[in-house]
């Protein structure tokens, strides 16, 4: 979840802008926690909450409807955060029903999965429990998942070649075939699953660290928050698992309000992880 805020806050100054960036600063004056941070840390709050029955199919109802309550406050206490119009007009609605979406709003907010699950059937069921309050779309769902399974194979020690040989054979092809040099000079700006988590999962498989893998995503350009949020989500997870990485522990002390630090830091605990605990020697 710490890759996943700071590839938000690192992605929100780049976020749509043409021409696209040639020299990244990964601290940057302005950057901010948009609504891909907002929903991952009301993720967070839910799975704590629920923490010993997330997988419990008699507490999947009070589980959502948590979900849907935390999200749509969510939006009420930061409605300039950046918001999808669909989300938006979901969150203001009294009679809150799923929209088939497949934006890239599933997948965003979807990484606190990937490190509360035991195996791939747990973040197969806890990914769609968290997505199809919104989106039901199947695109929506495999989209989430797929950045869930990521994450989870990650941290379990998958190499990037194992990691891409599922979402390959499960998931996006194309990952197999996607070309950087090609990215960057055609990606645009694209908000749907299907034409954003690939090219997020492809910035980490090609990546040499968590800064790397961040560099990557504002290069191509598009939705670089929220590229940056999946991308960074799994980087964490493959770079840093078991300790606070340098980058990580500098970015939280200078960039990040210490309260979303403390849910974090909280998060981890409960979980069984000793993130906080040691930090990387180089």
């Amino acid at each position: 979840m710490i890759g996943a805020i700071i590839g938000d806050m690192v992605g929100s100054l780049y976020d749509g802008q043409e021409p696209k960036e040639t020299q990244v600063r990964l601290y940057k004056t302005g950057a901010r926690m948009t609504d891909d941070s907002i929903l991952t840390l009301a993720t967070i709050k839910i799975l704590i909450k629920y923490r010993n029955s997330l997988f419990d199919e008699k507490e999947k109802a009070n589980i959502q409807k948590d979900l849907v309550e935390t999200y749509s406050l969510s939006y009420l206490r930061h409605p300039l955060a950046g918001w999808g119009d669909m989300f938006r007009k979901w969150a203001l609605t009294k009679d809150k029903k799923p929209y088939y979406s497949y934006g890239n709003g599933s997948a965003m907010r979807v990484s606190p999965v990937g490190w509360v699950c035991n195996n791939l059937d747990e973040v197969k069921y806890l990914s769609r429990l968290v997505s199809e309050i919104t989106h039901d779309h199947p695109e929506g769902i495999k989209g989430a998942e797929a950045i869930a399974t990521s994450i989870f194979l990650a941290r379990k020690g998958s190499s990037k070649e194992q990691i891409k040989q599922y979402i390959v054979e499960n998931y996006y092809p194309e990952v197999a075939t996607l070309s950087f040099d090609d990215l960057v000079k055609n990606y645009s700006f694209n908000a749907t699953c299907q034409n954003s988590v690939p090219q997020a999962i492809y910035c980490f498989l090609i990546s040499k660290d968590e800064e790397d893998a961040l560099k990557n995503c504002i290069l191509i350009g598009g939705d670089t928050d929220t590229i940056g949020c999946m991308c960074g989500a799994i980087s964490e997870a493959y770079y840093a698992n078991e300790y606070l990485s340098k980058f990580e522990d500098e970015y939280l002390y200078r960039m990040v309000d210490p309260d979303v630090v403390d849910l974090l830091r909280r998060f981890y605990g409960l979980f069984g992880f000793k993130k906080f605990m040691k930090q990387a020697n180089n």
